[in-house]
């Protein structure tokens, strides 16, 4: 009867603790995945809103390139000619 009482190595008792501490481990490791992605899943979907909203709020009509080179380079005569001394 006295060997009934020794803790032998499939005991549940002994093997529990060292289960319950790996089992937090894993709990924690679970929490920490969920929070990173949780995380990337928010700043991705900022970053998509922050994009979408630039596109909306650019004003005026459609220009080609032939209309934006020419816009370009108005600009610049325009600087030029006023940086240029009298």
């Amino acid at each position: 009867m006295a060997s009934n009482k020794e803790a032998g190595p499939l005991d549940i008792t002994t093997a529990a603790p060292e289960d319950t501490q790996g089992d937090g481990i894993k709990s924690k490791q679970d929490q920490g995945e969920k929070l990173i992605l949780t995380a990337w899943q928010s700043m991705s979907s900022a970053l998509q809103q922050n994009s979408v909203f630039k596109d909306y709020k650019a004003p005026g009509p459609a220009q080609s390139f032939l209309a934006k080179q020419r816009q370009s380079t108005q600009a610049r005569r325009a600087l030029f000619l006023r940086l240029q001394p009298r």
